[in-house]
């Protein structure tokens, strides 16, 4: 966050009350309140959607990795199936 010391804010209130007067001063205390409200509930917001972002891409890339892993499961298995039926048939053809 600022780092603004306790003088420096003194001085800002000041130079504020100077510039905008006592009359004003709530109104645009107040009107600073709700854009700082509203600038932390957009952050908030774009952290959010971000988290989700990244939770979304995890899940893809790990669905990704599953999937490559199935494959290989599959095509080992068919390589697996095809060299056992290849070593039945040899037998068979000897007896």
């Amino acid at each position: 966050m600022l780092d603004i010391a306790w003088p420096e804010v003194i001085v800002i209130g000041v130079v504020t009350l100077v510039a905008v007067g006592p009359k004003d001063l709530p109104k645009v205390m107040h009107a600073l309140g709700r854009f700082a409200a509203k600038a932390r509930f957009f952050f908030q917001d774009l952290n959010h959607q971000l988290d989700v972002l990244a939770r979304e891409a995890e899940v893809a890339d790990k669905m990704k990795k599953a999937a490559e892993a199935a494959e290989k499961e599959r095509s080992s298995s068919v390589v697996s199936r095809s060299s056992d039926e290849a070593k039945q048939d040899k037998k068979d053809d000897k007896a």
